[in-house]
């Protein structure tokens, strides 16, 4: 990819891709764990993605597939724009990370009670509808200093939420928080991502996940993945360990 002649459309063509595109990479502060979002390809099974993800690394992570069934902040991740990044940072011009704020965390949520999780979620949608009246609004409604930039509903009992935080938030603050907030109805992981290091952070952004999420509860409905198809995160090395 650092090839002077390198180009977005190459760099797709590529066969290892096996037809599926990656749009979003972003490691942990520590370099131990790694998620990544791709759209896979039409008619992949979550399996048949769970085999190619493991060819993929060559055995240098373990990986644990999760599939994308709703997202909301997901409307500017694409495959040229990860391409576009990669390249860049193939040849020396480091990406810029996410912009919004200074620090980005992810939390992991193992969902213990599905009915209470869904009412939750319901009261989200409600309250952005009786409170927010433009897009920007829909982040008033976390605790103080605390942003959403995307949300991964999956599959199953799991659910992924990106939250920016100003610096000085630390990992206790962030953890107390989501606990606060899911009142322990879920069993919440935390793990602060290195955006600097990532592939298409910029893309992410407040004003993104505030757009989506104002549709999604103005229509009392989760909004689709990128092109409504199939989309998968895989977490390398780590994650397994919360299951």
């Amino acid at each position: 990819f650092g090839a002077e002649d390198m180009t977005v459309d190459k760099a797709r063509s590529y066969p290892e891709w096996e037809g599926n595109e990656c749009v979003l990479s972003i490691p942990t502060i520590d370099d131990k764990m790694a998620m990544a979002l791709w759209k896979m390809r039409s008619g992949t099974s979550k399996d048949e993605f769970q085999a190619f993800i493991d060819r993929f690394v060559c055995g240098y992570a373990n990986n644990k597939v999760f599939q994308v069934e709703h997202a909301i902040g997901i409307r500017k991740l694409d495959a040229r724009g990860f391409f576009s990044d990669l390249i860049n940072a193939a040849q020396g011009r480091q990406s810029p990370g996410y912009l919004d704020a200074p620090k980005v965390w992810l939390t992991h949520h193992c969902i213990l009670d599905r009915e209470g999780f869904s009412a939750l979620n319901a009261s989200i949608a409600d309250k952005i509808n009786k409170i927010c009246t433009t897009p920007s609004d829909c982040q008033t409604i976390f605790p103080a200093g605390h942003k959403c930039c995307l949300t991964l509903f999956f599959t199953g009992n799991d659910m992924v939420c990106f939250e920016s935080t100003p610096e000085g938030v630390t990992y206790d603050d962030v953890r107390k928080a989501e606990d606060e907030f899911t009142r322990g109805m879920s069993r919440n992981y935390v793990y602060q991502m290195d955006t600097a290091k990532g592939i298409n952070a910029f893309h992410l952004s407040e004003d993104n996940w505030s757009q989506d999420a104002m549709t999604w509860a103005n229509a009392t409905v989760k909004t689709a993945p990128v092109d409504s198809t199939t989309a998968a995160m895989t977490t390398p090395v780590g994650i397994e360990a919360s299951q």
